[in-house]
């Protein structure tokens, strides 16, 4: 019979945030997940001065801000024993009414043999100089995309964190600290979905430090395609306007303007025309206006 592969002891989640951003005066809150605990305990101590904090579930400072807790992985779920949380357990450390001295280095220790210890980083700011979320649409021209339909049209927008107005530039332990940056789309209201009925829907996305970029893909374009959409990351967001047009249909702006050429034209060819007749008639009153000089010659 095959044997199990699953570890039998404790066992830090992988793709932990281990970088905490928090405002002074706040409460920040280190999250540490740990897998099949058993009858192990999780202790929080403070890199700084090697002070144990907590040690299972118990408080070991006299500083009344700080406290601790244990929850399942799963939100939903009840830990009712130990035995429940070998699917992972969720261990909190939380300090109340921030201040600057607290940011720092915090370890989430397990009392294996040898010991187990996973780092996190609390980095503490003022309220100016927490960053600035931005969102905007990139590569249009003034929120405008223009396709053909029956071809295919591309929608990008990019999500970054700024510095405040009047705050230096943001350093790599704060943008590290903030969460991670995803851009979703929306037409008309409406959440996009790769995967949905439609098809021809693909989306691409790029993260840096602080920043990322996604572009929205549209194949086989039709007339409910047009609209507008929205890209938004957290609670801010940018909107683009899909424009349509056959294969062989020219801009909007292009037909306008040739509208006016021709109708400039047609003002200046009436004008030229009521120039024409003007002088005609003018010719022919002043060969009257002669005759009538010339005929008392004739009739002596």
């Amino acid at each position: 019979m095959p044997t199990s592969t699953i570890p039998a002891g404790p066992e830090f989640e992988a793709a932990q945030q281990t970088m905490v951003l928090a405002r002074v005066g706040e409460t920040a809150a280190l999250r540490c997940r740990v897998l099949r605990l058993a009858d192990r305990a999780v202790s929080w101590v403070r890199s700084s001065d090697l002070q144990i904090l907590t040690h299972a579930g118990a408080v070991f400072t006299a500083d009344a801000r700080v406290s601790c807790s244990e929850a399942p992985a799963d939100a939903h779920d009840v830990l009712t024993s130990r035995d429940d949380a070998a699917a992972g357990a969720v261990h909190t450390l939380r300090i109340e009414r921030l201040r600057a001295s607290d940011a720092g280095r915090y370890e989430c220790q397990v009392n294996t043999e040898p010991k187990m210890s996973l780092f996190f980083n609390l980095t503490v700011v003022a309220e100016s100089a927490m960053p600035v979320l931005s969102v905007r649409a990139v590569g249009t021209e003034g929120g405008v995309v223009r396709g053909a339909r029956g071809g295919a049209a591309q929608l990008a927008c990019e999500a970054r964190y700024e510095p405040a107005p009047g705050a230096p530039a943001l350093a790599p332990d704060v943008l590290a600290a903030m969460p991670p940056l995803r851009i979703r789309w929306m037409h008309d209201g409406e959440t996009l979905d790769p995967q949905s009925a439609r098809g021809g829907i693909s989306l691409d996305a790029e993260r840096w430090a602080g920043r990322a970029l996604s572009r929205l893909t549209l194949a086989a374009l039709r007339a409910r395609d047009a609209g507008r959409y929205t890209c938004a990351a957290g609670e801010r967001s940018a909107a683009l306007l899909l424009r349509l047009r056959d294969d062989d249909e020219r801009d909007y702006e292009l037909i306008e303007s040739e509208m006016e050429t021709m109708q400039r034209d047609a003002a200046v060819a009436r004008v030229s025309s009521s120039g024409a007749r003007a002088s005609a008639v003018g010719l022919l009153l002043s060969l009257l206006s002669l005759l009538l000089l010339l005929l008392p010659l004739f009739l002596t």
